[in-house]
């Protein structure tokens, strides 16, 4: 016998085992997943502000970050919150009104569930040219208006005629001035009505309801 034909002799066959052809691509499969999830447990340990400024991404109104760690509402949604509350919607519009010319003569009266403000009549039939609207009440009201999210109304409140005529002259005297207001800026939203006046004089006011518009 050849030394050739000893080796083959001697030699161990191994049965080759074949595996399904799927495998290769489950096997890839599960390494991505578990990648998966050890990408989304360091994002969840990252730091939000550290790594928003590393991406160039500033924070949003809602994502104000307290000293603590904890976060703050935001103002603008802490301003529909606390516009719901009278005390501080009166303390808003005292804060709007205080110190601009256009505001003079106009006064402030909380109510339980409203906030009134009753304004000159005179002031508001005064048409200045397009230079005085710094001056202008109906511009500022409208101005007012545009950016406080409560439910306003505009009432012509006149005294009891008995008649009736002081109805029909209050509902027009609040419709054209509810116009001249939302032509100048304020929103549609804004309504028009007349009531009975309480101490028989004429006033007119702007009503803020407590409830914010959503």
């Amino acid at each position: 016998m050849s030394g050739e034909s000893f080796i083959r002799v001697g030699e161990t066959k191994h049965q080759e085992i074949k595996q399904p052809v799927w495998l290769m691509s489950f096997a890839d499969f599960a390494g991505c997943l578990l990648a998966s999830f050890v990408l989304l447990y360091s994002l969840a340990q990252t730091d939000r502000e550290k790594m928003q400024s590393a991406f160039g991404i500033a924070p949003t109104d809602t994502e104000i970050v307290a000293e603590d760690g904890a976060a703050k509402e935001s103002m603008a949604t802490k301003d529909a919150q606390e516009g719901r509350d009278t005390d501080y919607l009166a303390n808003l519009l005292a804060t709007k009104i205080e110190g601009h010319e256009a505001f003079d003569g106009v006064i402030i009266l909380p109510q339980t569930d409203s906030v009134l403000l009753d304004l000159p009549m005179a002031r508001l039939a005064a048409t200045g040219s397009s230079d005085e609207r710094d001056k202008d009440l109906v511009f500022a009201l409208a101005g007012m208006l545009a950016n406080i999210p409560n439910e306003a109304a505009l009432s012509a409140d006149l005294p009891q005629d008995g008649a009736g005529a002081n109805w029909s002259t209050g509902m027009t005297l609040a419709n054209g001035l509810a116009q001249r207001l939302k032509d100048s800026g304020a929103p549609d939203t804004l309504l028009a009505r007349t009531a009975i006046s309480a101490d028989d004089a004429p006033h007119v006011r702007l009503i803020f309801t407590r409830a914010a518009g959503e």
